[in-house]
C-alpha cells in the first residue's frame, strides 16, 4: 500500500492507494494527536505494511515522519520540485491539499524513491542548533537595517539593546554548537575534514555537517552539488533558443547561503578555486558564474575529503573529479 500526505502547519491530509487500486483519502490534525489517529485509520484500511511519502516542504514534515518510521513504516521525503514534476508530466492542473496528497501517492507508486532514514540524536540536535542561529542572525540583520533607518533616539536605543541581546545570544549558541561538536567524536572528524578545505569556515562547517550529514553516502560529488542546488540549469532547444544557465536552486537553500562568501575567499586562497576561476575568466565567464562554480567546486571538495576521510591537499585534489 502506498500512501501520500500534504502537509501544513496546522494540519495534513492524506490519500491512501490499496493493492487494489483504490484510493481513500482523510484529513488529521498535524499534531501528536493527530499522528495517532493517522495510525489508527492506517490500521483500518488494513495498512500493516505502507510506503509512506511526503515532501521536504519547511519543517513540517519532521515530526509525522519521525512518528511512523518509529512505528515501523518506510517513509520517502522528497523534494518538493520532483512532486511538482511529476504533476507536471501527468498534466495535473489544479491544486487542492487533495489533489496534492493524490499526486505524491501516485509519485510514490511510480517512483518508489528511497527510505529516509532519521539523523542521530546528535546530528539533529547540531541542525537545531546551526539553524537557530541562522534564524538569530536573520533577525539581528533586519534589526540593524531598523536602527539605521531610524530617527528618534530613543528608537535607536531600543534597536540597540535589541542587536546586543542578540549579538549575545548568537555568541552562547556558536558556543553551544562548538561544545556539541567537540563532545561527538565522528562529528568532530567530519568537521576537521571539511574546515580543512581552504575556504571552509566554521559556519559553512557547521552548515554542511547539519544539513549533509550523509554527504559521504552520496553517489558522487556531482548528486551531492545537486542536492544543494548548486548545479547549473540549462535551457536550450534547437539553434535558436540557447539561455544562459543559472543556478538551479532545487535543493537545500541553507547550504546554498553559507557558500557564497566562502567562494570569494577560495577564489583568492584556494589554488585548486582559484585555478577554475582562472579558466573560467578566460573563457569570458561573468563574474557571477564563476562564484557560482566555486561554490559547486568548494561542496565537491568537501565531498571529497569526507569521502575518502582524508584532509584537504591542493597538491592531491581529495574529490578525484574532471575539471569543471
Amino acid at each position: 500500500m502506498y500512501l501520500g500526505i500534504d502537509l501544513s502547519k496546522a494540519y495534513f491530509d492524506v490519500t491512501l492507494r490499496n493493492e487494489q487500486g483504490e484510493k481513500t483519502t482523510a484529513h488529521f490534525d498535524n499534531t501528536p494527536a493527530g499522528f495517532v489517529g493517522l495510525e489508527k485509520w492506517l490500521k483500518g484500511q488494513g495498512g500493516s505494511e505502507v510506503h509512506v511519502c511526503m515532501e521536504a516542504t519547511n519543517v513540517y514534515w519532521e515530526p509525522v515522519a519521525h512518528f511512523l518510521h518509529a512505528k515501523g513504516m518506510t517513509v520517502s521525503v522528497v523534494n518538493p520540485a520532483r512532486i511538482k514534476g511529476f504533476a507536471m508530466s501527468q498534466l495535473r492542473r489544479n491544486k487542492t491539499d487533495k489533489q496534492d496528497s493524490d499526486v505524491i501517492v501516485d509519485f510514490c507508486q511510480a517512483m518508489h524513491p528511497k527510505a529516509w532514514t532519521p539523523p542521530s540524536a546528535a546530528v539533529s540536535k547540531l541542525r537545531s542548533l546551526v539553524r537557530l542561529r541562522a534564524t538569530l542572525v536573520k533577525t539581528l540583520t533586519q534589526h540593524k537595517n531598523r536602527l539605521t533607518d531610524a530617527q528618534d533616539d530613543e528608537v535607536k536605543a531600543c534597536w540597540q539593546r535589541l542587536i546586543d541581546t542578540l549579538e549575545a545570544e548568537i555568541a552562547q549558541v556558536e558556543s553551544q554548537i562548538e561544545h556539541h561538536i567537540a563532545q561527538h567524536p565522528a562529528l568532530q572528524a567530519t568537521a576537521t575534514l571539511i574546515r580543512s578545505v581552504k575556504g571552509l569556515g566554521k559556519i559553512a562547517t557547521w552548515t554542511i555537517l547539519a544539513e549533509m550529514p550523509d554527504l559521504a553516502e552520496y553517489e558522487d560529488a556531482h548528486a551531492a552539488a545537486a542536492d544543494a542546488g548548486v548545479n547549473p540549469a540549462h535551457h536550450e532547444s534547437g539553434d535558436t533558443v540557447r539561455h544562459k544557465p543559472k543556478l538551479s536552486k532545487v535543493g537545500k537553500a541553507a547550504i546554498r547561503g553559507v557558500l557564497y562568501l566562502p567562494a570569494i575567499t577560495a577564489i583568492q586562497h584556494n589554488p585548486i578555486v582559484r585555478a577554475l576561476a582562472e579558466r573560467l575568466a578566460q573563457r569570458g565567464k561573468p563574474k557571477k558564474v564563476i562564484i557560482v562554480a566555486a561554490m559547486r567546486k568548494l561542496l565537491h571538495l568537501a565531498y571529497g575529503v569526507v569521502k575518502n576521510k582524508i584532509p584537504f591537499d591542493p597538491l592531491y585534489p581529495a574529490s578525484p573529479l574532471p575539471a569543471t
